[in-house]
């Protein structure tokens, strides 16, 4: 599953997808997410998964690539869409011809409505919103447009011909053949590009969504990788093998490599250093503590009484790219899901976008005074660290070793390395102390029943909904119960020492 959680967010932030718990159709797209995820999961070929997305087929509200084409409030969707499958898969930034000729790109605004009425299977009537508002003094815009509002623009593929007739009588099912066409190599060149990025901390072409006028640093690599890409099957685990097992990838850390100046500058000599994303920092806090997640189910409709088409039930999250948006339009406390929230303000704080309006792929990863806060104060910081009945480290803790084996074992699981002599000094000064007699014999395992009330739209306006949920609040905040197994002094000076190595810098950079 490490894969497919690993990639299910990068193609959610590539490909806009953009479910809202609360009015899905209000200019969302439908859950797509759990298409995604099957699919990477699978090892599906990517050609494939790009023509079962272009197709738009299956459920819209209950995980299919249906849900891509919803796009509601919108009086042009499929142009949105056009934009989003040009970026992702042909590296062709053409927001720019929603609304006018692109000034700085060699396509213009029939080149994306012909590819909207491929989607909409039919001619496409340019809105009056796909203008340009008139200059005062009869000034002619520096933007041209080539599209009067109402003219209808046919179904047609603007870029390169290909050079046998159409096989499809189905224009969306041709325009994937279009673009996942193996005698034109861009789409394989802009996957591979995208994952050597990923790996490696830089593209081959940058920025890796728009090609327009960019030239690769290292074309003839970029074209094997290409060629390996296609004749593996389009496998993208195929092209990770490759990259993963290379000299370049296998290097140590490259510093000079953090912010090349030009194309030129980027050798590759290593990866470059960088920071997990948010998903990867919630899921590693989880993972190393070994607890389950424990959420609430992500919904405001908990007892299932509302249409889907209003409300929508995306299940408990299990790993971080299952959370979205918790916006419900009315900020009552009624309403609330403290513990989902919870991860919610880590993910946010760390450049996740809980509403996906617009199609990236470079989140904005600046550091910021709120991520080692939102660590160190929040609530998900404190459960991985609290050695509670399910915790992993309470398991470590009870082990029949010595303590600087237990050290070097707590700096395996949390930051992949074995301590320093120095950081194993200073660890075992900490915990050496009743280290012999740290173990309750005979104690039972500390339980908590929580009496659930469930508070669901239907009842939020209730006198006690909102007690109920500031009680919920106030036992996520208090955090899982402590083991009874451990004696508290010593459980507490072992809980400060994963306190610091999880708020340790070290602990959100890839190792």
């Amino acid at each position: 599953l490490g894969w497919a959680d690993h990639w299910t967010s990068y193609w959610q932030d590539v490909l806009a997808e953009n479910p809202n718990i609360l009015k899905p159709m209000l200019n969302n797209t439908g859950p797509f997410r759990f298409w995604i995820h099957e699919s990477l999961q699978d090892n599906k070929p990517m050609d494939r998964f790009v023509t079962e997305l272009v197709m738009m087929e299956g459920s819209k509200h209950y995980g299919g690539p249906a849900g891509f084409a919803m796009a509601t409030q919108n009086d042009v969707p499929m142009a949105a869409k056009a934009q989003v499958l040009a970026q992702a898969f042909l590296g062709r930034q053409m927001k720019c011809a929603r609304c006018h000729d692109a000034p700085f790109h060699d396509f213009n605004q029939k080149d994306l409505f012909g590819i909207a009425a491929m989607l909409q299977q039919s001619p496409l009537a340019v809105p009056k919103t796909s203008s340009v508002p008139p200059l005062p003094d009869g000034r002619k815009p520096r933007v041209e447009v080539s599209l009067k509002p109402g003219s209808k623009v046919p179904p047609a593929w603007p870029f390169a011909k290909p050079l046998s007739e159409p096989i499809y009588s189905n224009s969306r099912a041709q325009l994937a053949a279009h673009i996942t066409d193996p005698a034109g190599d861009r789409f394989a060149k802009v996957i591979v590009n995208r994952v050597w990025k990923r790996y490696l901390g830089w593209g081959f072409v940058e920025p890796v969504d728009d090609w327009s006028e960019a030239e690769p640093s290292h074309p003839r690599l970029l074209d094997w990788l290409a060629r390996q890409f296609v004749e593996s099957g389009y496998d993208l685990k195929h092209v990770a093998r490759l990259i993963l097992n290379s000299h370049a990838y296998q290097r140590q850390i490259d510093p000079a490599s953090i912010k090349p100046r030009k194309a030129t500058d980027r050798l590759f000599a290593g990866p470059a250093r960088r920071r997990l994303s948010a998903e990867q920092i919630v899921d590693s806090l989880f993972t190393v503590s070994g607890k389950a997640m424990g959420m609430e189910l992500l919904t405001l409709d908990v007892d299932g009484r509302r249409p889907v088409t209003t409300f929508l039930n995306l299940g408990s999250p299990r790993r971080a790219w299952e959370f979205t948006s918790l916006s419900n339009e009315r900020d009552r406390p009624a309403l609330a899901i403290p513990k989902v929230q919870s991860v919610v303000d880590v993910l946010k704080n760390f450049g996740w976008r809980d509403a996906r309006q617009d199609a990236i792929t470079a989140r904005d990863e600046s550091p910021n005074v709120l991520q080692p806060a939102i660590l160190l104060n929040g609530i998900i910081g404190k459960r991985a660290t609290q050695l509670s009945e399910d915790s992993a480290f309470t398991a470590l803790a009870l082990e029949d070793i010595d303590t600087k084996a237990m050290i070097e074992k707590l700096y395996l699981r949390v930051l992949s390395r074995p301590p320093t002599d120095k950081e194993a000094a200073l660890f075992f000064d900490h915990i050496c102390q009743t280290f012999a007699f740290r173990v309750v014999k005979d104690a039972k395992p500390a339980t908590r029943h929580v009496k659930v009330h469930a508070v669901s739209w239907s009842n939020h306006l209730h006198a006690d909904a909102t007690r109920i949920k500031l009680e919920l609040e106030r036992l996520a905040r208090e955090g899982d119960p402590p083991t009874a197994r451990l004696r508290a002094p010593w459980r507490e000076s072992f809980e400060d020492v994963l306190f610091a190595l999880i708020n340790s810098p070290e602990f959100i950079f890839v190792p």
